[in-house]
């Protein structure tokens, strides 16, 4: 079996000794010895490439030697072939301070790392330096060996770096940083994010692609001053009004006879311009592919562009004299046509997410880096026998970015992420224990395999993501079963909340630590009774870091690039300036809504104050209904969503609370809103056009202000009239948050704690189990519950791990599941039990929950919901007691602090929307606020075990996770 953590290398010295980690890792051969479970579900072997050398991304402050960064996204090799740099667009945000709520300025930074790759260091590249840079996106380039160009992202410039030789052990200075003059990007509330780069040939020109504001600038290098900006879109290049073109540029090539190639994420598309006169760039053509356009690369000759095709896990390959696609490569075939359909080799499915390529100096050889699942393809471009994969090669977690030796004998491969392990997790050094802080990137070096090495390393990551892995018979056996006697799921999405934190306290023999638990049985009876009465699951785990992403798990099985890089650096505050790219927004747009009237009624006319003033104006603001977070499915653009993937195979879908924007009022504290539908009080409009007719106006979406009680009467009073009419939908897609906590004064259902508004999510999940229990749909229902993500407190196995719950009929009783599942898994299950087709390669290759299942019982099953005590005295109290609701057994208990002392400690905390606080300093709010003066979590081996009665044991380095 296979170990879940990081700790697997020779990281696991570091950590268990406390000693200084030491950056670098060397590989062993023996793949099955180095896979690495992720969150995801997937493995990761990057030290299965014989010879392979992999360093941490440490720029070694001697305050802080143990500090290691995060979101590595692009690599580029010094025309002498000496000097490979590194640019990071990572999290990278460091806090000092009482709770750690000081913002550590110096170390708060991205950076550009240069490694001396020359003679006896090409094999292990050696860090010469790590330049400091406030900000930064996908652009590094050089100019010759001494000039080095980085873009700044939402500083909104390009920052020059100069050395005085040419010698790879020079240092690096700033010598100038070039303003793009944009006042914000092209969105609500958004700021400029410059992106990719590129040189001319003749090194007079610089060209940025502003990815947030549709646009290039065109930069002179003599003088480091911008010359012109051209905007992309199609209302600027053909003075069409409302079409979609040229958003979210990515990156930039540039052609010797100045055609610039600038590739658009979100319109799937490459726009050709004429930069022949930089003052007065020329439009060409646009170039559609067939999916997210990512990288770029041109040919030693530049007759071809490859561009990395996201989405559809693809190689458009390019002419560049007549800007046409000729052909296009599909990762997922051998032969590249997509014809074959060998293990692992389904074109059917998407899911490698494609985002970029080089090509070989020879033009021989193109290598592609899939992001998703976490592998270089290696491509043959044989112009005379066509385009054969050759084979795939592992490496670490997410990988950006794959850079050639100049002999082309090494290739440099590195990682945007790793695997986070226990929180708090001891890293020397480093005072980040929040999950994104936890995050850290690599840089991979190894010899360019080929041959047999070549296919063993195809074969490691075809295993490592399951694609020769088949569903056991089993397995098979019991969905089967299941989707014959199963005809409706309920999906609850909650948030934020690890295994420890709310069942650590079990002791049922599960793997649980109660001196982590902050919310244990008193405070949430049900989930408590749920995980004794049915089934414990405590090996689950939520692939997304943050809300951000978290929601694209539950609903997707997957993140797309865009959103997983967007991520780190807007969790890490306004300065980074990206924008919360989910839940049907792109830089606070509703741009799942074609038209202006939908937008602006899903937000009460706020679409066209926001983008009126813009260049292009309302008209032009990300028109159409492209969604960068959003995948395909082999069932259509844009539909890889658990409802999308019902309503295909022919189920009916109710949503409540998820994907929509909230309107409508909620009463007050003295006079709570509790029957919205009776009022006729709309209170949420949906923001993504396949729910726009399916969901329930009346229920809210995320609110803290609001419990999950009255969200459950509102959920009640529908599935009462399915009661009536036999009509109870196939899928449920119930959002219920009061556990994220917040807004604590304007709380309208008087629950000015934590530990009460966590109650009220326990009291309001007890009471849906419930009511299912108690209609004629208990016996073909079966609820599952998960968080968005596990971001929010401590957990001793991994950050990852989180609660999960599944009831209903033939689901296990009294049991324990210690079996790794994840997010991907749950929805595997869900495709399974409703008969559905797989969204994507995730779903398709992962393993259906089938363990917490028992066929042979005869599906009956009941509960009754107790409400926590916590909650009398609030409206969510009375509400229990109204409706007959018992209350908990034992002796009363009531919150460490008032709702004065709450609203105190997060006073300039913004609730309105998922995640618009430091996470980190609110978890340490919520530690002291529910702990008092408990000390904040130290840092947990990943090996320590946790007895019932409380006990510690280490295990050995060599045992297994169940």
């Amino acid at each position: 079996m296979i170990k879940r953590s990081l700790i697997q290398s020779g990281i696991t010295l570091g950590l268990l000794t406390g000693s200084i980690l030491v950056p670098t890792l060397h590989a062993v051969a023996a793949p099955q010895s180095n896979m690495e479970l992720l969150p995801t579900g997937q493995f990761i072997s990057p030290r299965a490439i014989p010879g392979a050398v992999q360093q941490l991304l440490n720029p070694q402050l001697s305050a802080k030697p143990g500090q290691v960064v995060s979101g590595a996204i692009k690599s580029q090799l010094s025309p002498d072939g000496n000097t490979l740099a590194v640019i990071t667009a990572g999290y990278n945000t460091v806090y000092t301070g009482a709770n750690n709520s000081t913002l550590h300025r110096a170390d708060s930074t991205q950076y550009i790392f240069i490694y001396d790759v020359s003679g006896v260091n090409k094999a292990n590249p050696k860090l010469v330096q790590a330049i400091h840079q406030t900000n930064a996106f996908d652009g590094l380039a050089w100019n010759g060996n001494q000039t080095l160009y980085g873009t700044g992202g939402a500083d909104d410039k390009v920052y020059v770096y100069n050395r005085a030789s040419a010698a790879p052990s020079a240092q690096w200075a700033q010598s100038a940083a070039i303003a793009l003059n944009h006042a914000k990007g092209i969105g609500s509330g958004v700021k400029p994010n410059a992106g990719g780069l590129a040189v001319s040939a003749d090194g007079r020109t610089l060209v940025v692609a502003n990815n947030y504001n549709d646009s290039i600038s065109i930069i002179d290098t003599a003088s480091n001053t911008l010359t012109s900006e051209y905007d992309l879109r199609p209302f600027n290049t053909s003075g069409q009004q409302g079409a979609a073109g040229g958003e979210y540029p990515w990156a930039v090539s540039l052609k010797a006879d100045g055609t610039a190639f600038i590739s658009s994420v979100r319109d799937r598309e490459v726009v050709v311009l004429n930069l022949s006169n930089p003052a007065a760039p020329q439009f060409v053509t646009r170039i559609p592919v067939k999916g997210n356009a990512y990288g770029m690369a041109l040919s030693p000759d530049q007759s071809k562009l490859y561009v990395a095709v996201s989405n559809a896990d693809q190689i458009a390959v390019i002419d560049t004299a007549s800007h046409r696609v000729e052909k296009t490569i599909d990762i997922a075939s051998q032969n590249g046509d997509g014809n074959d359909q060998g293990s692992g080799n389904n074109k059917k499915y998407s899911g490698r997410d494609t985002v970029n390529v080089t090509v070989s100096k020879d033009g021989k050889t193109l290598y592609a880096v899939n992001n998703g699942d976490n592998s270089i393809a290696v491509i043959s471009l044989d112009g005379n026998n066509g385009y054969h994969v050759n084979g795939l090669i592992p490496t670490a977690y997410a990988p950006k970015d794959i850079t050639l030796s100049a002999d082309g004998s090494q290739m440099y491969i590195i990682n945007g992420k790793s695997n986070t392990g226990p929180n708090p997790l001891y890293t020397s050094g480093t005072t980040a224990q929040y999950q994104f802080g936890l995050e850290q990137s690599s840089l991979v070096s190894a010899p360019v395999p080929s041959g047999d090495t070549l296919d063993r390393l195809t074969s490691q990551v075809n295993e490592n993501n399951h694609y020769s892995v088949k569903v056991s018979d089993s397995d098979r056996e019991t969905m089967n079963f299941l989707r014959a006697h199963i005809r409706h799921v309920i999906y609850v999405v909650k948030e934020n909340r690890t295994f420890d934190q709310i069942l650590g306290d079990l002791g049922n023999g599960s793997n649980g630590d109660p001196s982590l638990t902050m919310y244990g049985k008193a405070t949430t009876p049900n989930f408590h009774n749920l995980s004794n009465n049915f089934v414990t699951v405590d090996n689950f785990t939520d692939p997304g870091d943050g809300s951000m992403d978290g929601w694209s798990w539950v609903q997707h099985a997957h993140v797309t690039p865009t959103e997983e890089v967007s991520q780190q650096e807007n969790y890490a505050g306004v300065s980074r300036g990206m924008a919360y790219e989910s839940e049907g927004s792109n830089r606070g747009l509703p741009v799942g809504l074609a038209t202006t009237a939908m937008r602006d009624a899903a937000v009460n006319g706020g679409f066209t104050s926001a983008t009126s003033s813009l260049p292009g104006g309302t008209a032009n603001a990300l028109p159409g209904i492209a969604d960068v977070t959003v995948p395909d499915a082999p069932f259509g653009y844009q539909k890889a969503s658990i409802y999308d993937a019902v309503l295909q195979a022919g189920g009916s879908v109710r949503n409540y609370g998820g994907m929509v924007n909230n309107v409508g009022t909620i009463g007050t504290i003295a006079n709570p809103l509790l029957n919205p539908a009776g009022a006729n009080n709309v209170q949420a409009h949906p923001l993504k056009p396949s729910l726009v007719n399916l969901t329930d106006p009346y229920y809210r979406g995320f609110d803290q202000a609001y419990p999950d009680t009255f969200r459950e009467l509102e959920w009640n009073r529908e599935f009462q009239q399915y009661v009536a009419n036999g009509q109870l939908p196939s899928f449920e897609f119930v959002r219920m948050g009061s556990d994220h906590t917040g807004s604590f004064a304007q709380n309208v259902g008087q629950m000015g704690s934590a530990e009460q508004q966590e109650a009220d999510n326990d009291f309001a999940v007890g009471k849906l189990v419930e009511t299912v229990a108690h209609s004629p749909y208990a016996k073909d229902t079966v609820i599952v519950v998960v968080e968005d993500d596990s971001q929010a407190g401590s957990d001793h196995v991994d950050s990852h791990r989180s609660t999960a719950y599944v009831v209903g009929a033939y689901v296990k009783k009294h049991a324990i599941v210690n079996t790794a599942y994840s997010q991907v898994n749950a929805l595997r299950t869900m495709e399974d039990l409703l008969g559905t087709q797989h969204m994507d390669l995730n779903t398709a290759y992962a393993k259906p929950m089938a363990d917490v299942f028992d066929t042979k019982s005869d599906g009956s099953w009941t509960y009754t919901a107790v409400a926590s005590t916590i909650l009398k005295g609030t409206n969510v109290g009375n509400v229990a007691s109204s409706n007959g609701s018992q209350f908990a057994q034992g002796e009363d208990i009531h919150p460490l602090h008032d709702a004065t002392y709450w609203a105190n400690a997060t006073k300039d905390f913004d609730f309105s929307k998922e995640d618009r606080i430091d996470p980190m300093l609110f978890n340490h709010v919520q530690w002291k606020g529910v702990m008092g003066d408990k000390p904040y979590p130290v840092p947990h081996s990943i090996y320590s075990k946790v007895a019932a009665d409380g006990t510690k044991t280490v295990a050995a380095a060599d045992d297994d996770d169940d």
